[in-house]
């Protein structure tokens, strides 16, 4: 008698689990799932346009005059365009090029 009151008890104990842990197939009962997907956006969501073609160019960083030369500094940027060649976004790289001539 013993052990099968027990062994009520135990499956009494995983029915009552099983039914809280099943979910509610009803929406309304939380706000969260009231979204509509199609007008709804993840907050790092960007617009990314595609691009075309990349090439790489050097722009003038920085000009110093140092002792009797002055050297010029340009570093490499990435530049990226679309199909019409209209410049999506310029990368800079960690290349640099320096140019040294003699002040006249």
């Amino acid at each position: 008698m013993n052990k099968k009151l027990s062994l009520l008890g135990a499956f009494l104990v995983l029915a009552v689990t099983a039914l809280l842990d099943t979910p509610t197939n009803s929406k309304a009962d939380s706000m969260y799932y009231n979204f509509d997907n199609e007008n709804s956006m993840e907050a790092d969501a960007q617009n990314v346009q595609r691009t075309a073609s990349y090439s790489y160019e050097f722009l003038l960083d920085d000009m110093q005059e140092v002792d009797d030369y002055i050297v010029e500094t340009y570093k490499e940027y990435q530049v990226h365009e679309d199909t019409e060649g209209n410049i999506i976004s310029r990368i800079p790289t960690t290349n640099y090029q320096y140019l040294k001539y003699e002040k006249e």
